[in-house]
């Protein structure tokens, strides 16, 4: 059973499904859940190697103070080597400054994402993943219409939704980074379609969560 930390400092409780309702007790009945409330309790369950997943829910890991640069720094590390997958979702990307999720991306990642530098803004955004290795399609919704954080600069081998073509924002990516994989999910609703994805690339989706069918990628 896979082992997931989730991040949560801000007093929006994951574990009281302040953020998303019905994802709590999907991940309870599929793995192993410990949610960290303070800094050093996640930098122990690190340090012990215990986590598969690691939930980043809000912003606080990006702070410019030393414990915080000292668990983002972690964090990268340790999904890069220990082959983790780490997701930035929920209120940490409602609440990061572009310039601090930039930078994170670029030294931490090395990765091109960027974010747009705007507010939050409604899109309709399609599915985009084609490596079912990295990410199965099955349980996810094709289309959806979403306010969300967008991203630039994503490649489309590492894009899990796209939005407009004309505009070339991601709704969502998903790639490896050494050992381990970064997921990112734009959403701010907290609704079902990003729980399903959330559940997709932690790997821990089912057959029973399907709600498609192949006929849908051709349309």
């Amino acid at each position: 059973m896979p082992n997931v930390l989730v991040l949560s400092f801000e007093g929006f409780s994951f574990s009281s499904r302040q953020l998303y309702e019905q994802l709590l007790p999907k991940l309870l009945s599929r793995a192993a859940i410990h949610e960290s409330l303070t800094i050093q309790d996640a930098m122990n369950y690190i340090l012990s190697g215990w986590p598969n997943v690691i939930l980043v829910t809000d912003p606080v890991i990006a702070e410019e103070s030393e414990e915080s640069q000292r668990l983002l720094e972690a964090v990268a590390d340790y999904t890069k080597h220990h082959s983790c997958t780490t997701i930035l979702m929920g209120f940490f990307v409602a609440a990061i400054e572009t310039e601090t999720l930039d930078y994170i991306f670029k030294h931490h990642f090395n990765l091109k994402w960027k974010a747009l530098p705007e507010e939050p803004s409604t899109h309709e955004a399609r599915i985009h993943a084609s490596d079912q290795s990295l990410l199965r399609t099955t349980t996810l919704v094709p289309k959806l219409v979403a306010n969300a954080a967008w991203l630039t600069g994503v490649a489309p081998p590492q894009a899990t939704y796209f939005g407009p073509i004309e505009r070339g924002i991601a709704y969502a990516a998903f790639t490896r980074v050494g050992l381990g994989k970064l997921g990112y999910i734009g959403d701010t609703g907290f609704g079902d379609e990003p729980e399903r994805l959330v559940l997709a690339m932690c790997h821990l989706d089912r057959p029973e969560d399907r709600i498609m069918h192949d006929e849908d990628f051709e349309k």
